[in-house]
């Protein structure tokens, strides 16, 4: 294309439409984009259709019973991501760099994301660099991993499947256990057995769904031991998943070392498998085409060389 008709398409070209765009991509369906945009989906679907007449290609394959990108749409969500990563760190970018570093810092994390070494590494940032600020955001794996991929957040600590544009580096290893409340049937029981599971209501977290995107060794534990078909509830931080299990919503998941004080109180009691628990997986990951102000550039070579945290064992009471 010459230069004169690049520089027309530029000109004439609606942004907004891209932005429409990736948003459908993300939500894989018309009707759930617009309720995020809080649009109508007829203004989405003629959007989408002013943007396909814009680029000369069909990006999404909206045939009945199919919703994929073309080879055309692949290309433009790619080049989406990189414009939209650039512009919205663009404020931040422009800070000015210096030894008095000034600037904010954005992070984007799984609820209970722990690492003690880590809060020592950010407590030692703080005093060298007063004027840098943080805002922490708490959210699911899926939304973290967007959030990085966006150019949203400086840095996320997440577990799940971290997709491969991304560099991610351990954070921390937690052991999960299976636990019930009080008035749960097997609660005191100690020769309870897997078998005794089957049919049981489950609490699952938001990421921890049999055949989800971010299926990890927890959702395989459910899968071989066949219990957790049955999701009673839902919640996607630690805190909720503990007070539904104690509630007797269900049985459910937790990280054993978050599970001392509740067990010590009578309120849970852990139930089989005993032995090769799984072991989960959180990472720090950060978008290697984010454009980054100085603080967080000073941020992240700063806790580069924060080691992982390893999680000890569950303690029964009984």
């Amino acid at each position: 294309m010459p230069i004169n008709r690049l520089e027309r398409f530029a000109h004439n070209l609606d942004w907004n439409l891209l932005r429409t765009f990736v948003v459908v991509v993300e939500e894989g369906s018309i009707t759930r984009a617009a309720n995020r945009l809080l649009l109508q989906q007829p203004a989405v679907s003629m959007a989408l259709k002013r943007l396909e007449q814009s680029v000369g290609h069909r990006l999404i394959d909206r045939s009945p019973g199919r919703f994929e990108l073309t080879e055309a749409g692949e290309r433009l969500h790619a080049l989406c991501h990189d414009i939209f990563s650039a512009i919205v760190r663009l404020p931040e970018a422009m800070e000015p760099s210096g030894e008095d570093i000034a600037g904010h810092i954005t992070l984007h994390a799984v609820s209970h994301a722990l690492n003690p070494a880590w809060d020592r590494a950010i407590a030692d940032f703080f005093r060298l660099h007063p004027r840098v600020t943080v805002g922490v955001t708490i959210e699911t794996t899926t939304d973290v991993i967007r959030a990085v991929e966006r150019g949203v957040a400086t840095l996320g600590l997440s577990d799940g499947i971290i997709p491969e544009g991304l560099d991610k580096v351990p954070f921390c290893y937690e052991r999960y256990a299976l636990y019930c409340g009080r008035g749960h049937r097997l609660f005191g029981v100690l020769d309870a057995r897997l078998e005794d599971l089957r049919g049981e209501p489950y609490v699952s977290f938001l990421a921890d769904v049999l055949g989800g995107p971010h299926m990890g060794p927890v959702t395989a534990v459910r899968a071989v031991g066949s219990f957790g078909q049955q999701v009673r509830a839902l919640a996607f931080n630690v805190e909720e998943v503990l007070r539904l299990v104690v509630a007797n919503a269900g049985i459910g998941m937790l990280p054993a070392h978050l599970t001392g004080a509740a067990l010590t109180a009578g309120e849970l009691w852990q139930l089989p498998p005993y032995e090769d628990l799984p072991i989960t997986e959180t990472f720090r990951i950060t978008n290697p085409g984010s454009a980054l102000n100085p603080a967080e550039r000073a941020f992240l070579a700063h806790m580069a060389d924060v080691p992982p945290w390893r999680w000890g064992e569950p303690h029964q009471s009984g």
